[in-house]
């Protein structure tokens, strides 16, 4: 009796483990994991926006879909995009004045957030988006990662490619192809 016991605990211990790693772990179709997030959409343009653009209080940062567009993002307390044009070649303008906040843990020097991305639009070998990151590590910009999404219905993580932990501030440069649309990120929150 004692040992059918054990027998039935251990299955249900692995059948519960088993079935809570899949409801964690399973997305929706397109690869995220299910659950509370930010989204933020990278909107590609064909012109510059006017300049008393502010571009509301919604989850979008509009760039040009030629030439190189700079990122200047910190960790802070909270989530929040600043600077929602960057058809001026630039989102925040420096590390005092970033265009976007991250969440970061500044006792462990790590970044609170979790980055899936993927990139939607016309199937077109031009829609494309190259990212370089790079973080400061108090006298100059140091290269960090490297990145090349193609259209992919399927979210990609890249969070530790965007952000690197022990570096409160980082530049992504982004350089879209002419058919570049959208890059959709959607932004979890994590505890480090």
């Amino acid at each position: 009796m004692k040992k059918l016991l054990v027998t039935a605990m251990a299955v249900v211990l692995t059948l519960s483990l088993v079935i809570g790693s899949s409801v964690i772990m399973a997305g929706n179709g397109n690869n995220a994991p299910t659950g509370k997030h930010y989204n933020l959409n990278i909107i590609g343009v064909p012109n510059q926006k006017n300049t008393n653009f502010d571009g509301g209080n919604g989850s979008r940062i509009f760039i040009l879909r030629t030439g190189t567009t700079s990122f200047y993002v910190n960790g802070g307390n909270s989530y929040q995009v600043l600077d929602h044009d960057g058809t001026d070649g630039t989102v925040g303008t420096g590390i005092g004045d970033p265009g976007i906040i991250f969440p970061w843990n500044f006792s462990s020097g790590k970044w609170q957030v979790d980055i899936w991305v993927r990139l939607v639009g016309p199937m077109d070998t031009n829609n494309k988006l190259d990212i370089e990151t790079a973080y400061w590590d108090g006298f100059a910009w140091v290269h960090w990662a490297t990145i090349n999404l193609t259209k992919n219905s399927k979210f990609q993580m890249k969070g530790r490619e965007l952000l690197a932990d022990g570096y409160e501030n980082m530049l992504w440069e982004m350089e879209p192809g002419t058919k570049f649309r959208i890059c959709q990120m959607r932004i979890y929150l994590v505890q480090r």
